[in-house]
């Protein structure tokens, strides 16, 4: 699954956009169906970081050094 983060200048908020087949989509909270937004851009890297698998997996042979999408 693919994630980014976009940033609103006016409003100050990031919010999450998940990479679908028609394009790019808002995620929202399943509890009350709006869209994500945080404050913070560290906030939100975290919330993708936990629902996003690891690239650095045990089983994997090579492990990546360094990531330049963070």
């Amino acid at each position: 699954m693919m994630y980014r983060i976009v940033h609103n200048e006016q409003t100050g908020l990031y919010r999450i956009e998940k990479r679908g087949w028609l394009g790019w989509n808002f995620v929202s909270d399943p509890k009350t169906s709006d869209y994500l937004g945080f404050r913070h851009l560290d906030d939100a890297r975290s919330w993708i970081c936990e629902r996003t698998p690891s690239k650095d997996a045990a089983t994997r042979r090579w492990k990546v050094v360094q990531d330049c999408t963070a």
